[in-house]
């Protein structure tokens, strides 16, 4: 008997949830809305809590003196300065758990799994390594 990963346990467990949002329409406009939900969280632990500071600069990087993939990202910044305080966390999780649940429930509409997808997507990053720059 195979075990059935988590990432599929989740999957099949949305598959019987979603009764509403049946259309593939309903669908990507959910996980748009979901998207820009988390994005508007990130944005107010920064503004109105002020848990983490967004410093966005312009990547200072030359290039023609750049001699490896190690250096090029321990140059590159992330912006974010601090970590979100417990209820920021606790929000910006509940909002990737809606994209997650939309992202699982197109992946159910169109027959996909998406242990697959983390699969091919982790043996195409492999094989670009460094030079697929996501």
């Amino acid at each position: 008997m195979v075990e059935t990963s988590e990432l599929e346990q989740f999957q099949n467990f949305i598959d019987d949830l979603v009764l509403r949002n049946k259309s593939i329409l309903d669908q990507m406009t959910k996980l748009q809305d979901a998207s820009a939900r988390l994005n508007r969280t990130l944005s107010k632990s920064a503004t109105t809590c002020g848990c983490i500071k967004m410093n966005i600069i312009k990547q200072q990087l030359d290039f023609a003196h750049i001699t490896s993939p190690e250096e090029l990202k321990s140059l590159l910044s992330t912006h974010i300065e601090g970590y979100p305080c417990p209820e920021c966390n606790e929000a910006i999780e509940k909002e990737m758990g809606r994209v997650l649940f939309y992202l699982a429930a197109i992946a159910n509409t169109l027959g996909i799994s998406l242990s697959s997808v983390l699969e091919n997507e982790k043996t195409r990053t492999n094989l670009l390594g460094n030079y697929s720059l996501k």
